[in-house]
């Protein structure tokens, strides 16, 4: 079985690994800013987009410990390595996990664009709206049903 802290660990993982947007994100309002001519209507939603990144960089990080207790209980070590139906349901946890947390910048973009943009002007970002809620709303759903996700996936394993 594995422990909290192992999973714990691993989110601090994803932690990491979500400042790559960050920094990608960040460099591209960058150049944005300072480009001579660059529209302002542009830099707010990739502002919002950078800042809401870095928030949930922040937020992984220190909401480890409690999403590690939600998806494993507190015990000791494991005197044997985990099996398919310890690690399944945790990796699928962590996909749902890592799948909403992505999706957050791009419904922050298209909110930002719906916002800025002028009435008598179709927005463009809707496409990354609607794509964000899709993904988030999948991510969610993965995470919460991780457990049945984990032992469907055992069960056809072992069929």
């Amino acid at each position: 079985m594995l422990t909290d802290r192992t999973v714990e660990i691993v989110i601090r993982c994803i932690a990491v690994y979500a400042v790559i947007p960050f920094i990608n994100s960040l460099a591209n309002w960058i150049t944005i800013v300072f480009e001579s001519g660059s529209p302002e209507s542009v830099q707010g939603p990739l502002l919002v987009a950078t800042l809401l990144r870095l928030v949930l960089v922040v937020l992984l990080w220190l909401l480890a410990p409690k999403l590690g207790r939600m998806l494993a209980p507190a015990a000791d070590p494991p005197l044997k390595p985990p099996g398919l139906g310890e690690i399944a349901p945790l990796g699928f946890g962590l996909v749902g996990l890592t799948l909403a947390v992505l999706a957050l910048a791009n419904i922050a973009v298209g909110v930002s664009d719906l916002v800025t943009t002028p009435h008598l002007m179709p927005p463009l970002g809707t496409g990354a709206l609607w794509a964000g809620l899709v993904q988030l709303i999948s991510g969610v759903g993965v995470f919460v049903g991780s457990r049945a996700l984990g032992r469907a996936f055992v069960a056809v394993r072992q069929a």
